[in-house]
Formats: structure tokens, sequence, C-alpha cells
């Protein structure tokens, strides 16, 4: 789907996102699922936290998608540089960990969410299509606050 210009309005540029995960299969079907979504647009694939950063620096994205276990560095790696950067993007961690340590250690750091991949994954694509419409009318209220 295409953004079109109304005469005397103005659309905001896409939202650009980077998912960094190390499974392949879940960087193709959550990249096929967000480049689907209207005014999204998926600008990098990272499968580990080294590609990541690399990623991010070259790319600046607007969010990330994160998974916590990867090679290299660990997503927990990628956040604690991110807040040491005071880079300021939505970081959406979609993970396979449950354990509720790393759930509030990803918080801390300024992660924006936290969802497991088996039974939230859809939950991080509705919060990119939020964001997405935020941006197109920013007097729209969060509605996904940070998650404990």
């Amino acid at each position: 789907m295409t953004n079109q210009l109304v005469p005397g309005s103005q659309t905001a540029r896409p939202l650009k996102v980077l998912i960094a995960d190390d499974s392949a299969s879940i960087r193709s079907s959550l990249g096929s699922l967000i480049s689907r979504l209207p005014n999204v647009e998926v600008v990098g694939l990272a499968e580990n936290g080294r590609e990541a950063i690399e990623q991010i620096n070259r790319l600046k994205p607007d969010a990330v998608t994160l998974d916590v276990r990867m090679p290299d560095l660990s997503g927990i790696n990628v956040l604690e540089w991110i807040k040491k950067e005071g880079l300021e993007l939505t970081v959406i961690v979609l993970t396979g960990v449950v354990e509720m340590e790393y759930r509030r250690k990803c918080l801390e750091l300024g992660a924006s969410f936290f969802f497991h991949k088996s039974t939230e994954f859809e939950k991080a694509i509705e919060v990119l299509a939020d964001l997405a419409r935020q941006r197109e009318n920013p007097k729209r209220n969060n509605p996904h606050p940070p998650t404990l």
C-alpha cells in the first residue's frame, strides 16, 4: 500500500525499522509482516548484536525489534550500547526468553516493549502500526505504554 498525498497535506516519512534476530525464519516472517504495514519500511536485517549496532549506526532506524539471545553480542548488550549512546529509538524486544529477570533488565535499559515470540508475536506488529499512525497524527496518545 502506498501513501498518496492529498492536496494541501503532508504524509510523514515512513517509520524505519531494523529487525535483529539470529533466526532467519523470524527475520523473514517479521520482515514480511512489517513490510505490509502502511507508512513502515524495513530498512535492515541483522542476525547478531554486532550487526545490529553497525546497522543502527548506519541506517538510523526509528524502531528496532531485538532478540535477547543472539551471537556476538546479545540483545542486552545492544540495549546497553543504545543507552550509553543516548539514542532515541523505540526498541521492541521480541524473544523466546521468558525469565522475568530479562524482561526487567531490558526495560531498565530502555526497551519500550518486551514480547514473547511464541505468544505475543503479533503485538510487535501492532506496536509498529501504532507508531506509524502516531507519526501521521502526533497528537494521538500512545495506546501501548511500556509493559512490565
